[in-house]
């Protein structure tokens, strides 16, 4: 007895150890959260941030021109008695006194705010394609595994007919059409497995994997109702609206920078002169023989102010304005579509909810009847017709409830997207 228990015993370790060996189903917050720290759309999104840090690093200085170094020398004129020489250094510097690098500064503020709402935007996005691809593998997982139920009853129905009709009590009629139904049922069976494989390398692209093979995901429904909110709240708290304001604010910064630099730089300078003067012999009749050599230094400050006459910036402002006119359209837009979309989410997870509590007893029901129909086949108890139209009442509305629980899985990601719900 002990000798003969030693094999049953090792094969309950093996399967043991191999239940330790899989990995557990990815539950949806899960396959979210690794998909925010590892998809590329993060590291997109987190790039753009970073360039726009980048570009408010620069954007508020105040000197934006580089100094401009002169310098000149005067030779005497070719034949002149004279051996006068003269040379300068000198240095220039042109400084804006608009404050316009004031607006230029917070434009580049609000514009790192709309890349913050950007990359959260992204995220929400990220994180409702990982829904939508979660719910697709688990309907896969489901639609496969009914497959595999149907496929095993079918099998049962075709090799009963063979058996009764071997017996003489039944008709090719009922032997074929039971073949039949067992083909259909594998068809349907390799197509499950096929959106199964699909919907893995999607889920694995979304979650940064390279291979997607083992994947599996929880198969639970949330079947709790919509929690109330404030449409008006949900469209404001919208990182779409809020990247969209954000624009605009920094639109409106950078035509106040533009209208200030219609008062152009004032160039200051500074500049050193040295002039040397030479009297030769013989310049002065009384005395021949007088002559001298003698240096003198000068320094000299220079103020140019150009008169905003002409340009004044016109293009440049003109331009800015008809940005931030684009934008004010642009920010009334996507506040309209904000709202379409939440109450587009709003109905649709109500009527997906409506159903799902329609629904919520046919999975025990399904269940029952496959027994009961495996139990009267094997019993004998039932006519192959009936068992077949049973059969097939029993595959559509188990396809009809698989896609019940798809749409409100689906209607929940939308929802989530909008409501910031994770």
């Amino acid at each position: 007895m002990k000798r003969s228990a030693w094999p049953v015993v090792a094969i309950a370790a093996a399967l043991a150890s191999w239940a330790r060996a899989q990995p557990a189903p990815l539950t949806l917050q899960q396959a979210q959260a690794e998909a925010r720290a590892n998809a590329p759309e993060r590291a997109v999104a987190d790039a753009a941030v970073a360039a726009a840090h980048a570009r408010e690093a620069v954007a508020g200085r105040w000197l934006t021109h580089d100094p401009v170094a002169t310098g000149r020398t005067q030779q005497p004129a070719p034949g002149a008695g004279l051996d006068d020489r003269t040379w300068s250094l000198g240095l220039e510097w042109t400084i804006e006194v608009s404050g316009a690098w004031r607006a230029r500064g917070q434009a580049a503020r609000a514009a790192v705010t709309a890349a913050d709402d950007d990359r959260e935007s992204a995220l929400r996005a990220l994180d409702g394609e990982v829904a939508r691809a979660v719910a697709e593998l688990a309907d896969a997982q489901r639609r496969v595994a009914r497959a595999t139920r149907m496929i095993a009853l079918r099998e049962l129905a075709a090799h009963a007919a063979e058996r009764v009709r071997g017996t003489g009590g039944g008709t090719q009629l009922e032997v074929d059409a039971a073949a039949l139904d067992l083909r259909a049922a594998q068809i349907d069976g390799a197509g499950a497995r096929a959106d199964l494989d699909a919907s893995r390398v999607h889920l694995a692209r979304l979650l940064g994997r390279r291979d997607g093979a083992a994947l599996e995901v929880a198969d639970d429904v949330d079947r709790s109702p919509i929690p109330p909110a404030m449409v008006d709240d949900l469209v404001d708290r919208d990182p779409r609206v809020r990247a969209a304001a954000a624009r605009l604010d920094a639109a409106q910064r950078a035509a106040d920078a533009e209208r200030r630099a219609a008062m152009p730089g004032v160039t200051v300078g500074v500049e050193l002169e040295r002039a040397r003067h030479d009297v030769p012999g013989g310049a002065f009749a009384a005395a021949p023989g007088l002559r001298g050599t003698w240096s003198e230094w000068a320094l000299g400050l220079q103020l140019s102010v150009p008169l905003p006459l002409v340009d004044r910036n016109r293009a440049a402002r003109v331009a800015a304005d008809v940005d931030v006119r684009s934008l004010q359209t642009r920010l009334a837009a996507v506040r309209m579509d904000v709202r379409a979309e939440i109450a587009t989410a709003q109905s649709r997870l109500s009527g997906a909810i409506a159903a799902m509590d329609a629904a919520a007893d046919i999975p025990s029901i399904l269940d029952r009847e496959v027994q009961l129909l495996d139990k009267a086949l094997r019993a004998g108890g039932i006519e192959f017709s009936s068992w077949a139209q049973q059969a097939h009442r029993l595959a559509e509305v188990g396809r009809s409830y698989d896609e019940v629980v798809l749409a409100l899985r689906r209607a929940r990601a939308a929802w989530a997207r909008v409501a910031a719900q994770r």
